[in-house]
């Protein structure tokens, strides 16, 4: 009876997913890092460690990277890009939203851009696919996204039609909708969507809480996160979010170099 027990609280975790949590770093009129952490999976790791340089290791190895990070996305402020040699490739100031230049999330494509989606609106920004190039599987995402929310830019009324206006063969009189399309309506907009704030917050909370509730108590050594990430609690934040988003960083440049698929 006992071994059941067991066996059934072990599916309904499995069941459940893994316990997620999310790291932003964001630069209002630059861009915006989002990466989604695997948090159960970074505890199981680090529960055998035993001192600060065994946990350093570890939190910096390759391993933890790959599959602790299960998501990762990067958006440039498109009228950053207007302003200069980048105009050819957006076209123009594209309702002022933030272009999807980079994402990686097998199997977590829904939850990535979710929580993308959740910190936009929170943010009061806008999220557009890249100006150039969108995948199949992010074509797909972008639909899906059409649909979900009507949270959109540009307007749907007048001056405006509702997408992008092309900006070699503009229709609209404002150019502030100008912009590089795909001549595709989900592809050529603009999106937050404020159904998944919830959704975000929970994923930051878990993140925020996560060390000290999880992480801290597996070790006794006096100091050790004092040590690690510096005494104060938003030196400590701050580093951990700075590692976590460059470990999405490089898990994407990885994938790249590599030729691996991913969903955008």
């Amino acid at each position: 009876m006992k071994l059941l027990l067991e066996n059934w609280r072990e599916f309904l975790k499995e069941e459940q997913g893994p316990l997620l949590g999310v790291s932003v770093d964001f630069r209002q009129g630059y861009g915006l890092e989002i990466a989604l952490i695997n948090l159960t999976y970074v505890k199981n790791q680090l529960q055998d460690s035993q001192n600060i340089d065994e946990f350093i290791k570890k939190i910096s190895s390759k391993e933890i990277r790959e599959e602790a990070v299960v998501g990762y996305i990067e958006t440039i402020y498109i009228p950053l890009l207007a302003k200069g040699t980048g105009l050819p490739h957006v076209g123009g100031q594209c309702s002022d939203t933030y272009a999807v230049v980079r994402a990686m999330g097998p199997g977590m494509g829904e939850k990535l851009y979710n929580a993308l989606l959740g910190f936009a609106s929170a943010n009061h920004i806008y999220i557009s696919s890249d100006r150039e190039t969108v995948s199949p599987g992010a074509e797909k995402r972008w639909s899906k996204i059409d649909q979900q929310t009507d949270d959109e830019v540009p307007a749907g009324s007048e001056p405006y039609k509702g997408q992008f206006d092309d900006y070699r063969n503009p229709t609209t009189e404002p150019k502030d909708d100008d912009c590089k399309i795909h001549g595709i309506v989900h592809l050529d907009k603009g999106y937050q969507d404020d159904k998944q704030v919830d959704f975000f917050k929970e994923l930051e909370y878990n993140m925020n809480t996560f060390f000290e509730n999880e992480i801290e108590p597996l070790f006794d050594e006096p100091g050790f996160f004092g040590q690690l990430f510096g005494n104060t609690p938003q030196n400590k934040a701050e580093k951990i979010k700075t590692k976590l988003i460059n470990f999405g960083r490089r898990k994407f440049i990885d994938w790249e170099i590599a030729g691996m698929p991913w969903n955008k």
